[in-house]
C-alpha cells in the first residue's frame, strides 16, 4: 500500500513560521507570517514527524516493532498462532500473513486514517510502463540484450536527459526491491551511471520495460509445505567493471522454496583474483545470513539449525581481516558450506548479463513465475 501525501500527515512538536507563499499572501496583512500546524515538506523533521505517526497507528492497532528491524511490525492473535506482518518503507507498506480477514482490517483501518492506494506489483509495472510510454512495446526475453556492454559515457548528458534516466531507474530499482530479482544486475549496474547518463544507458534501460512487459505478471511463489529452510546462493563476477575492474558480488537468500532476499553490487576494492572476489562474497553473504538468523528467531521460527551459502573456498591469506567474517561463522556450525556446480548456481545472474536460458533458470530457481 502507497500512502498518499505522505509527510504532510506528521504532527510537529516545535513551534515552526513560514513567510506567507508567494500567490496566497493575505491583503493587507503582508507582514504576516503562518504558524505550521503539521508537517509539510522541506521540513527536516517531516520524515521522522510522519515515522512517529505511523509507527503509532500500528502500535494502536496491536502490532509491536521488531528489534531486528525498526521498520518491521509484527501481529500475533493471542489465541492460536496466527501471524501478521507489516514491512514499512517510507511511505509504502507491505502487509503479509495468515489471516486474510485480518489484513483486510488493518488496510481498512489504516485507509480512513490516511489517503492510501493498494497498488500491487503488476499494477505498479504497468503504470511504468504507461509513464514512459512503453505500454504497447514488444516484450523481451532477458532484461539486457545479448553481448550488451556498459561503460561510462565519454559526453555529457544534459539535465533533462539524466533526470528522465534518474527517474525511470528509480522506477525500476523499487520493483527490483520488492519483488523482482531477475532485473537486479541490470537495474543495479545501470544505477551507476546515473550522474552523466549515455543514449544507450537510456535504451538499456528501456529493455528492461521490455523484459518486464512480458513478465509483469511474475510473482514470487513459496511452498510452505515443502519445510525448506534457509539457503543462500553467493556468486561473483572477477573485474566484471569495464572502466575500474572492481568484481560484482551476487547473494541470493530462499527459504521454503522462494526468494527472501538478494543482493547484486559492485565491491568496494578490487580483489586480485577470482578466488578473492568469491571470497568476499562469501564473507558478506554470511553477514546477512547471520542477520537474518537472528530476524526468524525474532518472528518465531527455529533458526538453530545450519544454513547453506553453496561456495568453493581457495586460497585466501592476502584477504583482508574483515572478510575473514566468514571462518567464525562456519566454526560456531551457523553455516553449512557446498560446492554448486555452475549450471546450478542461480546467483549466477546477479552478476552477470545471461542469456534466457540463465534468467529462465533463475526465475525458476527462485520461486518467480505467473
Amino acid at each position: 500500500m502507497d500512502v498518499k501525501t505522505t509527510f504532510l500527515n506528521g504532527d510537529l512538536e516545535e513551534e515552526i513560521y513560514m513567510e506567507q507563499p508567494e500567490g496566497w499572501v493575505v491583503p493587507g496583512k503582508e507582514g504576516y507570517v503562518c504558524l505550521l500546524k503539521k508537517a509539510i515538506y522541506g521540513l527536516k523533521q517531516a520524515s521522522r514527524q510522519w515515522n512517529v505517526k505511523i509507527h503509532q497507528s500500528l502500535l494502536d492497532l496491536g502490532f509491536t516493532r521488531t528489534y531486528s528491524d525498526a521498520g518491521v511490525y509484527v501481529y500475533r492473535q493471542q489465541r492460536g498462532n496466527s501471524i501478521t506482518i507489516v514491512v514499512l518503507y517510507v511511505d509504502d507498506l507491505l502487509l503479509f500473513g495468515d489471516d486474510k480477514n485480518h489484513i483486510k482490517t488493518v488496510k481498512r483501518t489504516l485507509s480512513r486514517q490516511y489517503k492510501m492506494t493498494d497498488l500491487g506489483a503488476e499494477e505498479y509495472i504497468q503504470s511504468v510502463l504507461e509513464r514512459f510510454q512503453m505500454a504497447d512495446c514488444n516484450p523481451s526475453n532477458t532484461p539486457l540484450p545479448s553481448g550488451a556492454v556498459l561503460v561510462s559515457y565519454d559526453g555529457t548528458a544534459s539535465d533533462a536527459d539524466r533526470k528522465r534516466y534518474q527517474s525511470l531507474i528509480g522506477s525500476l530499482m523499487y520493483a527490483m526491491l520488492g519483488t523482482r530479482p531477475d532485473i537486479s544486475f541490470a537495474v543495479t549496474h545501470l544505477s551507476r551511471y546515473l550522474s552523466n547518463p549515455s543514449p544507450d544507458h537510456w535504451n538499456y534501460a528501456l529493455y528492461i520495460l521490455r523484459y518486464l512487459q512480458g513478465t509483469k505478471s511474475f510473482k514470487i511463489h513459496y511452498k510452505g509445505a515443502s519445510n525448506d529452510g534457509l539457503v543462500a546462493y553467493l556468486d561473483s563476477d572477477w573485474a566484471e567493471d569495464k572502466d575500474d575492474r572492481h568484481s560484482t558480488s551476487g547473494m541470493l537468500f530462499l527459504m521454503a522454496g522462494g526468494a527472501i532476499s538478494w543482493v547484486s553490487r559492485r565491491q568496494p576494492t578490487i580483489s586480485h583474483s577470482s578466488t578473492e572476489a568469491e571470497y568476499k562474497a562469501a564473507s558478506d553473504t554470511c553477514c546477512q545470513m547471520a542477520w537474518l538468523r537472528t530476524f526468524s528467531t525474532e518472528l518465531g521460527y527455529d533458526m538453530d539449525f545450519p544454513t547453506a551459502p553453496l561456495f568453493v573456498e581457495r586460497r585466501t591469506k592476502h584477504v583482508e581481516v574483515w572478510y575473514h567474517f566468514i571462518r567464525e561463522f562456519y566454526a560456531a556450525g551457523h553455516v553449512d558450506i557446498f560446492h554448486v556446480a555452475s549450471a546450478d548456481e542461480l546467483a549466477d545472474a546477479l552478476t552477470k548479463n545471461v542469456p534466457f536460458a540463465g534468467i529462465e533458470k533463475f526465475c525458476d530457481g527462485v520461486g518467480l513465475g505467473a
